[in-house]
């Protein structure tokens, strides 16, 4: 069982927002200059241009499979008790191209990929055709385009096939080597300096001396570098002494960017501010409202972008991945500059405190119910074991604090490849509401057939303070089942079937997101939520509980139901016009059928 996770970080320091921080450092970059590679060496580059058909891909009409190229007109009537007989007339193959049109009554042999003669425009593959010397017997017609490629099927001349900003596969070498582009035009990748900053900080080989550590930040950093296009520049380590530090940061700032690790914030020994002020770096902010790396700077010198951030590994990898990353994509041209983001749904409970944009380092897993992601243990910013088993990034708003297990989070994936996420369509939730007796569940069971009629599967969810089987004879559940629901959930203080949360209720986002195969779902209950209502009003049955909230978008009532303090436009049907009800949430929540 996963505990709960807190994470109790120090008091919020005043900092620029994270949106804020993130716009200052897209407005100082620009897209580098395009050069051109060879084809070969373009895998993996950044496209720097539109690219342009010159020509139809494939330019002629071929093919698709071996056998006879024919005039579909000549063979329009052929059937096995009226055959047709052709004269064949010759064979062409690959490479080769047929001298003259086809004349009536004629064929062509012909294999796979090779050039239709003229006047031909349809192929019939050899199984269908029985010989006779020089002559073929059709039993079937052929019409027009029949196993034919047409000329233009991958491309019109023309037409652009690939975007500026594209970053090329293999399956984007074999398209430009198909349009004839020998060479590229890529954006040139950013070169990166990277340095670390202290005294303390030995090479990864070393012994270690008391005190010491061996240095790690540049690795790590050079390699996301890399992953994200750009070319990385180790500089080593510069130690807490200005005179060093300034000799290498003028060393760092011949580059595209600069990202300098230590020595960032206030202390005794934290020079790399006032050494960047003294260089000639004009900061744009020091300190950001993000939890890990609320340290990090920004400046820029002449074309350099510069990036210092806090040296204990864990801050400065979410630095790196919140301000630095975003900003190399920028100057590569892509149009994603995140990674990859899910909504993800909370393994165990959370608490964190308000006022900063956090970042945990997590796992995360692909089931039935979307994506599950889990906090990994040990999220100080000096620990590296969290970053390196984790697989994504939970991002947690700076206004949330308590999150329950099951509650919807923002989930950043670091390695989208190891975790195939394809997605899901989410069914339509409306909510059943009204006094208890009002005939919520009767409203339920006679909605389930209309919805089926017009092609939408349901799922329903019940919620009820006394949990209970699911699917005894006689329950709500059970009736709504019999009705033809495709699942049914029953919830309460106690848990639900699909789950149980020790006493504590279910979420309803964590119930909604474990309906499979559903088009739609009826909850009745949750009268608090914001899901569009029906309200249900019978004559004599009142509530003595709040007013519903959320849209109410339509009402069923008998005909001596009591008056309603509901706005105007309103839809009231009967429970005579149960059909039209459905006709209506159909069209109006745009329900699919599943």
């Amino acid at each position: 069982m996963v505990g709960r996770v807190e994470i109790e970080p120090a008091s919020t320091p005043r900092a620029t927002p994270v949106e804020v921080a993130l716009r200052l450092v897209l407005d100082s970059v620009s897209r580098q200059p395009v050069e051109t590679v060879p084809l070969a060496d373009a895998t993996g580059r950044v496209l720097g241009e539109d690219m342009v058909a010159g020509e139809d891909l494939c330019p002629f009409p071929r093919a698709a499979m071996d056998g006879i190229a024919v005039r579909s007109a000549d063979v329009a009537g052929a059937g096995p008790d009226a055959p047709v007989t052709l004269r064949v007339v010759g064979t062409i193959y690959s490479g080769q191209v047929w001298p003259r049109a086809l004349g009536p009554g004629e064929a062509v042999r012909i294999a796979t990929g090779t050039p239709l003669p003229a006047d031909a425009d349809a192929v019939i593959p050899n199984e269908l055709l029985q010989w006779r010397d020089d002559e073929v017997i059709v039993t079937g017609p052929a019409v027009s385009g029949r196993n034919v490629f047409p000329s233009g099927e991958d491309a019109r001349a023309g037409e652009t096939v690939l975007r500026a900003g594209t970053e090329l596969t293999s399956g984007h070498l074999g398209l430009l080597a198909a349009l004839g582009r020998s060479v590229v035009p890529v954006v040139r990748r950013p070169r990166v300096s990277i340095l670390a900053t202290g005294d303390e900080l030995v090479p990864p080989e070393a012994s270690l001396a008391p005190g010491q550590v061996r240095e790690s930040n540049s690795y790590v950093l050079a390699a996301e570098v890399r992953a994200a296009g750009a070319l990385p520049r180790l500089l080593g380590v510069a130690r807490d002494h200005p005179e060093d530090l300034e000799r290498k940061v003028r060393e760092g700032l011949d580059a595209d960017a600069f990202v300098i690790c230590g020595g960032v914030s206030v202390g005794e020994r934290d020079y790399v501010r006032q050494t960047l002020r003294r260089v000639g770096v004009t900061l744009r902010f020091a300190g950001v409202a993000m939890k890990p790396g609320a340290p990090v700077a920004f400046g820029t010198a002449g074309g350099c972008a510069v990036f210092a951030l806090p040296g204990t590994p864990g801050a400065a990898r979410i630095a790196f991945e919140v301000l630095v990353r975003p900003a190399l994509r920028a100057m590569l041209g892509c149009p994603d500059l995140h990674r990859p983001a899910v909504r993800g749904w909370l393994a165990a409970p959370l608490r964190v405190r308000t006022g900063r944009k956090r970042h945990l380092w997590a796992r995360a897993v692909l089931g039935e119910r979307g994506v599950t992601v889990t906090p990994l243990p040990g999220q100080g910013t000096a620990t590296l074991r969290s970053a390196s088993d984790a697989n994504a990034l939970i991002e947690i708003g700076p206004e949330d604090a308590d999150l329950a297990a099951g509650a919807p989070v923002t989930v950043r994936l670091l390695i989208p490849g190891a975790l195939p996420v394809a997605p899901q369509p989410t069914p339509v939730a409306i909510g059943v509401v009204g006094a208890t007796g009002a005939g919520k569940t009767a409203l339920i069971e006679r909605l389930i057939p209309e919805f089926r009629r017009l092609g939408i599967s349901v799922a329903v969810v019940k919620h009820h303070v006394h949990f209970d089987a699911a699917e005894t004879e006689g329950t709500d559940t059970a009736r709504a089942a019999r009705a033809g629901a495709v699942q049914t959930v029953l919830a309460g203080p106690g848990g639900a079937v699909v789950r149980r949360s020790d006493g504590a209720e279910v979420p309803l986002e964590a119930l909604l997101s474990d309906i499979t195969g559903a088009g739609c779902v009826l909850v009745e209950g949750y009268s608090r939520s914001a899901l569009p209502k029906v309200l249900v009003v019978r004559a004599g049955v009142r509530s003595d509980r709040p007013a519903p909230a959320g849209p109410i978008i339509a009402v069923v009532a008998d005909g001596a139901g009591p008056d309603l303090d509901i706005a105007g436009g309103v839809p009231r049907f009967g429970w005579d016009a149960v059909a039209d009800l459905a006709a209506f949430l159909a069209r109006t929540l745009g329900l699919a059928s599943r």
